[in-house]
């Protein structure tokens, strides 16, 4: 029979153990979930009584059935069954649903334990009991289990157990928090909390179109970041080019960290940087090439800024883009220059027969990230660098910054939520029609 249960599926052992698993979660279930104190008095609340609901606090607070441990138990249960049916499933099968019901039973407890000691908020010294507890490690051992599961059945492999560490950052990170995007979609209200704050729709969305700026931040948005794309890119190609020229190794170290150094400079110091350059009485342009009658007063000027933030942003990452195509430079074959030196090809001619083609591939990859965040600005390089100067509203302002003053005047986090949401969607449909039109030009090019 095991030898039978091996050949379809996981062996006796492993049955043993889910079924270990599921009958310590359910036991676990009966151990107090919650503790708090009323009344001098400690009280328990085990994980059954929420899930069926219970009067506490004296009849101040009902606890309505909780279909979070609905959720605990439902899991459990799957796990029995997957147990005792093992010979139905595959290894992959039995492995993958193992991860996905631990996963399940893991959230679903969590915010169980969660959503009650808020409501017990009125108690004191509200703890999460020692059932809650033990429930989470029996998921995470559900998990683990579901992953040697796969490795047995090896869809997984030692290296795969290695990038774990980093895909747990990135579902901490960046996926569970885009549940927030429902923040865009309601009307916060502090004391109800997220969740049950009501829902309006698309009303926060309306401010950022209805209002008289909306024309203005959408247009220094779009309009600086395609020019900052272009002479970023150029810029980034041109110096790793010319880098890539220099023989001496300590000179091209040198010129690299030179060009890297405004990079990671805070935009906080890069501003009183500008300032010390544009100054009124003491800036290094009035002071030198204009008298006191001649002088400029650029922070109420608004035509040189588009210039002057083009410039500064291409001079603050001119050394992160340069770095980028400088290794990719390197790594061009050198015999390729050899031949074509033997055939007569001056330097023009190899930079550009050689070196751009075969750079097409890093310069598409880097303009579609680019372009996703074209809705998106340089909050500091638009905050700080004019000096929050009202005048210069029209050729600085862009979404960000009117989110974040609007937020000042507000404190509405809907309206910054729909703003991001807004930012995000439009980034990620511009990303795949780019990308799109780069895969029917030339497929072997395209991201994805």
């Amino acid at each position: 029979m095991e030898k039978f249960l091996r050949g379809l599926g996981i062996d006796q052992g492993k049955r043993f153990e889910l079924l270990f698993l599921a009958v310590l979660s359910l036991v676990f279930l009966v151990l107090p979930f919650t503790t708090y104190a009323f009344n001098r008095t400690t009280y328990t609340l085990s994980g059954i009584e929420s899930l069926v609901g219970k009067t506490v606090l004296s009849g101040k607070v009902v606890l309505e059935p909780s279909w979070l441990m609905g959720f605990v138990v439902a899991s459990t249960l799957l796990v029995a069954l997957i147990a005792l049916l093992a010979a139905k499933f595959s290894l992959k099968q039995t492995g993958t649903a193992l991860i996905v019901l631990g996963l399940v039973q893991l959230a679903a407890n969590v915010l169980a334990a969660k959503k009650i000691n808020a409501l017990l908020e009125a108690a004191k010294t509200v703890k999460t009991g020692i059932g809650s507890t033990l429930l989470i490690v029996v998921s995470l051992v559900m998990i683990l289990l579901g992953m040697l599961i796969l490795k047995e059945a090896k869809v997984l492999s030692a290296l795969d157990f290695m990038v774990l560490p980093g895909v747990a950052y990135f579902l901490i990170n960046n996926y569970i928090p885009m549940a927030g995007i429902l923040i865009a979609f309601k009307k916060i209200d502090y004391s109800l909390g997220i969740f049950k704050s009501s829902w309006i729709g698309f009303e926060n969305f309306k401010y950022l179109f209805t209002t008289n700026d909306a024309f203005i931040i959408t247009r220094n948005t779009l309009l600086y970041n395609i020019v900052f794309i272009l002479i970023g890119n150029a810029m980034g190609i041109m110096a790793a080019i010319a880098l890539s020229e220099v023989m001496s190794k300590r000179l091209q170290k040198f010129f690299q960290t030179s060009l890297l150094l405004p990079f990671m400079i805070s935009m906080v110091i890069v501003s009183y940087i500008v300032f010390g350059f544009l100054g009124n009485q003491s800036g290094w342009i009035n002071h030198t090439f204009f008298t006191e009658d001649t002088a400029i007063n650029f922070y109420q000027s608004k035509f040189y800024w588009p210039f002057i933030l083009t410039i500064v942003n291409t001079w603050k990452i001119l050394g992160y883009s340069t770095i980028i195509y400088l290794t990719s430079v390197i790594g061009i074959d050198g015999s390729l220059y050899e031949a074509a030196y033997v055939d007569g090809c001056g330097k023009f001619k190899q930079i550009t027969r050689i070196t751009l083609p075969l750079l097409k591939p890093t310069i598409i990859t880097m303009i579609l990230i680019q372009v996703g965040r074209i809705f998106y600005s340089d909050f500091g390089l638009f905050y700080q660098v004019p000096m929050s100067s009202g005048t210069l509203f029209s050729v600085t302002q862009t979404i960000d910054t009117y989110v974040y003053r609007s937020l000042l005047q507000s404190n509405n986090i809907a309206m910054a939520s729909a703003a991001g949401a807004y930012q995000s969607i439009v980034g990620f449909a511009l990303v795949m029609f780019v990308n799109y039109i780069v895969r029917k030009m030339d497929q072997e090019n395209a991201l994805f």
